[in-house]
């Protein structure tokens, strides 16, 4: 799809009436110099604006119309100037697929069929504003100016996208776009377009769904190769209604997770907030992804400093100590009263002795930091000389210059950075951050950019039948484990009996056992007393059978694992648009309990599973927490990499599964299926 003259129109066309009087408003505040044709057939041309009856009458054929008018109108318009051979299309109208009705799926439909192969951004949509290009086809006022290279923003709302048009952060600004219903042009071919674009420094998105995961890890990729940092805030983490989940996996792990998952194996900085994604892709503009997580921050309070360290808590940020030969030096040209160290409190010693302090900061951008920041709030600009706060940035940005250092100003309040003041820093390359929390999460953010950057394993959608309308099945717990075993997952020692055989099917398979009840309508069975552990006797065999028995005649016996270090979940959930999924986490009857499980993306990498076991709370146990034994923690690995090339196999068959318990051993013992559940649509091969 070439999206060119859309969002870079020598031409636009503008039809209807109140809403057009904002894109000419805001294409001769940005000075675009190309001709703007308006088609109003109920307004009367005049000395200052001439109006066009029909697309009939217009001189030239545009390269962009932007359609203000009605939902019906809109279907019969954009026929219009397809045919005309327009490049591109922007559709304000709603009422279209938003709406769920049969009038506005119609509609929708023949909107489609109307625009042929012109694209067009929306419907339901504010338009764009290209700053570098200094062209507006926005339904709104504008803020902003033209700039040569920015930040391409992509949003599906465009209240949103005017939110952060009308930041007081000094974001550099490139593009703006709002994509609507996403009927046509989508919110992955607008990644790839700005991608395509060499002024773009980075790409900022406010999203509530995706069309094509497939194409949307396409484009991830191309900006990562492209080294083009990427933020998002992708809202819908809430839990509401769901089908009913029969699994313990399926529990674990919602879309969501899965947008969690992809995102952190890309390197795309989720953010929370509007104001943490400003200041990431400021920071990602000004400086990228960072190579490192050694920082350094300066500050002139003790209480900022305090502050810092517990807002860093849980960061990728490392406050690593300054070097012994620095602190040396610093010692030299500081108040003996100030102690050095990492977070830095300047205290106000040197406050007025520009000398001392520019030393100050020269030593600590000589010690090697990947980022040194400083901490500096300003009093209010119409109330105040800010005279002495001005020469102390002046020193930062020169030390920081001279150096060749990344750099950033913090100030903990927004509102307490001057404009004049951020300009200032951007120009010298040094990023101006507003707001203690979100600057760090910004920080943090390029951090994590940059090491998955440098890990980045390929991914892939692997294609399921979820929907189609075939009917689910389930296997047994016995019929699950043969199929893991065949499958190279090792399960313990079994037998499948019966009330009547259970006594001498447990001494066969050898003290100490465990009887549970073998069921496919059964999935929980240890809330229903379904299972029965650590069975030691006939008498202990009997005792259990009187439960057992009522729920079924098939007893699953198996050899009691005995040297377990931990507990844990592995699992598949298999997603309409992600494909198979792997989760992994806290097992036994403290899965939901815990909350500690993580989300992967296909396929695996031992690199990856390293790093999910090593995030998780269970990992302190499995490395022997406090003297106790190691776990397997090789063998584990290898049991997930092989249930990832499970999922890759059968990804069209199943729907879900779990293994919960796996039974961690201790080290050299390997790893154990004890419980195992299997979804699927067709048989598994």
């Amino acid at each position: 799809m070439n999206l060119k003259k859309l969002f870079q129109p020598k031409s636009l066309a503008v039809v209807g009436g109140y809403w057009t009087d904002f894109v000419l408003q805001g294409n001769h505040k940005l000075g675009f110099k190309g001709p703007i044709w308006h088609i109003n057939p109920t307004r009367t041309s005049n000395k200052k604006n001439k109006y066009f009856r029909s697309f009939k009458e217009l001189p030239g054929i545009p390269d962009c119309v932007y359609i203000a008018v009605s939902r019906d109108l809109t279907v019969n318009v954009i026929k219009d100037f397809s045919s005309l051979g327009t490049g591109g299309a922007v559709c304000l109208a709603s009422r279209f697929s938003e709406t769920g009705s049969k009038k506005g799926l119609l509609r929708t439909k023949e909107l489609i069929k109307n625009s042929g192969a012109m694209p067009f951004l929306g419907p339901n949509c504010y338009g764009f504003i290209n700053y570098l290009d200094r062209v507006s086809v926005w339904s709104d006022q504008i803020a902003g100016n033209p700039t040569k290279s920015g930040i391409a923003l992509i949003c599906q709302s465009g209240t949103i996208g005017n939110t952060i048009s009308f930041n007081h952060r000094s974001l550099p600004i490139g593009y703006i776009i709002s994509v609507g219903n996403q009927t046509c042009v989508t919110i992955e071919d607008v990644i790839e377009y700005v991608l395509n674009d060499k002024r773009v420094t980075a790409i900022g998105i406010y999203a509530e769904s995706f069309t094509n995961v497939e194409l949307l890890i396409k484009v991830l990729e191309k900006a990562k190769q492209k080294k083009v940092p990427v933020a998002i805030v992708k809202v819908g983490r809430s839990k509401i209604s769901a089908k009913t989940i029969k699994s313990h996996t399926g529990s674990l792990s919602g879309k969501e997770d899965f947008y969690d998952a992809l995102f952190n194996q890309l390197g795309v900085a989720r953010c929370n907030t509007l104001s943490e994604l400003c200041e990431t892709l400021k920071i990602f503009h000004t400086v990228g992804s960072l190579k490192g997580n050694k920082i350094a921050i300066m500050g002139p309070s003790g209480g900022d400093m305090a502050m810092l360290g517990d807002i860093s808590e849980g960061l990728a940020i490392n406050y690593s100590p300054i070097p012994k030969k620095i602190i040396k030096n610093l010692k030299k040209v500081n108040h003996k009263g100030v102690i050095i160290s990492n977070p830095f409190d300047l205290q106000t010693y040197n406050w007025n002795d520009p000398v001392s302090l520019k030393k100050t900061f020269d030593l600590i951008f000589k010690a090697n930091f990947n980022l040194v920041g400083l901490m500096l709030d300003f009093p209010n600009i119409n109330e105040c000389d800010i005279a002495e706060w001005e020469a102390i940035v002046d020193k930062f940005l020169l030390s920081a210059r001279e150096k060749n250092t990344f750099a950033v100003i913090i100030a903990s309040l927004p509102e307490t950075l001057p404009k004049h003041i951020r300009n200032k820093c951007l120009k010298s390359g040094v990023v101006p951050l507003q707001g203690l929390k979100e600057s760090l999460y910004a920080i943090h953010s390029s951090i994590l950019t940059g090491q998955a950057w440098s890990k980045y394993n390929k991914l892939k959608v692997y294609k399921s039948n979820n929907k189609t309308n075939a009917s689910i099945k389930t296997y047994s717990e016995y019929q699950s484990k043969k199929i893991l075993k065949k499958n190279g997952i090792k399960i313990p020692k079994s037998i499948l009996s019966n009330p009547d055989r259970a006594f001498a099917d447990s001494k066969k398979i050898g003290f100490p056992v465990v009887l549970k009840i073998n069921s496919k309508q059964i999935f929980h069975k240890s809330e229903i007393k379904g299972v029965f552990t650590n069975i030691k006797s006939e008498t202990e065999v009997k005792k259990s059978l009187k439960y057992l028995s009522k729920l079924g005649n098939e007893i699953l016996i198996e050899k009691m694992i005995q040297d377990q270090v931990v507990e844990m979940i592995i699992g598949i959930k298999v997603d309409d648009l992600f494909g198979p999924v792997i989760i992994i986490g806290s097992g036994g009857i403290y899965t939901e309990l815990m909350n500690d499980s993580i989300t992967l993306l296909l396929p695996l990498t031992k690199s990856t599973i390293l790093k999910a076991i090593n995030s998780l709370k269970i990992s302190k146990l499995l490395k022997g927490y406090r003297g106790n034994s190691q776990a397997d923690i090789e063998e584990l690995v290898q049991t997930i990499m092989k249930l990832g090339t499970f999922a890759e196999k059968n990804a069209s068959r199943l729907i879900e599964m779990d293994i919960n318990p796996l039974i961690v051993r201790t080290k050299g013992k390997g790893v154990v299926a004890a419980d195992a559940l299997i979804h699927y649509l067709e048989e598994i091969k």
